[in-house]
């Protein structure tokens, strides 16, 4: 077995059926998913996915688990937001067929980026790359609370095609993914440095500029402003987590 794709989910079922069938080139499906109270188990099983059902243990564990289960030589990490274009599957099939150095410990694919239903082409998420086609034998889940990734002992190569990520689909769904990722890295961020009360307020001005003006998100107009709002966002109440965590650990 040459490719196993595989992905976590938890009450996916808008998203799963995209995902899944963007990825039906792979020689095997494999979904981990975490007691889904909606449809989305079901989906994946009319995918002749093979289906593995376990609690929560956070991002790393999760896919961890699931690459864990894949027999292919080669694994393709997705997630269920995401599609695989059909120029990505092609690409990666002709990859695959021609034979990959053993050096090689996987591929970086480029990420093309929607907020609220619109590409954004601009600012950090107009080079946005990471290793999601990589050899099992040679690679591991970074074990981080968020932005976990994907790290191998062996040679990166680049992919051209893309990955279509539907991320923040309505502002509700921002918030809440918000909420939880801060919380999640404001533990893992607790103590490299001491965080002042004004970088709650001076360093998200900063990341709104990065974005919406440096990186030209202005140029998405309603989209682009609000994405480099809601970024500025995530970065204070990032840092007033942190803030109010090492108060307590003080």
């Amino acid at each position: 077995m040459k490719l196993s794709a595989v992905v976590v989910t938890q009450n996916e079922e808008k998203n799963i059926a995209r995902c899944l069938e963007s990825v039906r080139f792979a020689d095997e499906i494999i979904v981990v998913d975490a007691h889904s109270e909606d449809g989305t188990v079901e989906i994946a099983r009319r995918y002749g996915a093979r289906i593995f059902v376990r609690g929560w243990d956070g991002f790393a564990a999760q896919k961890q688990f699931a690459v864990d289960q894949a027999r292919g030589e080669w694994v393709l990490l997705i997630d269920s937001d995401e599609e695989a274009s059909e120029a990505l599957a092609g690409e990666i099939n002709r990859c695959l067929s021609a034979g990959v150095d053993e050096s090689v410990g996987g591929f970086r694919i480029p990420r093309s980026n929607f907020f609220l239903g619109k590409p954004i082409p601009y600012g950090p998420w107009s080079d946005d790359r990471h290793v999601r086609l990589f050899r099992r034998s040679r690679a591991w889940i970074a074990q981080r609370p968020v932005h976990e990734g994907v790290e191998t002992d062996g040679e990166l190569l680049e992919l051209d095609e893309q990955l279509y990520h539907y991320t923040h689909q309505s502002l509700s769904e921002s918030f809440r993914r918000l909420n939880r990722y801060t919380t999640l890295e404001a533990g893992e961020r607790v103590n490299p440095r001491k965080i002042r009360l004004a970088d709650v307020v001076i360093l998200p001005l900063g990341v709104f500029f990065r974005y919406y003006v440096a990186g030209g998100c202005y140029k998405a107009g309603v989209h682009g402003y609000l994405l480099s709002a809601t970024t500025a966002m995530y970065r204070s109440v990032l840092y007033l987590k942190i803030y109010l965590l090492q108060r307590r650990n003080a």
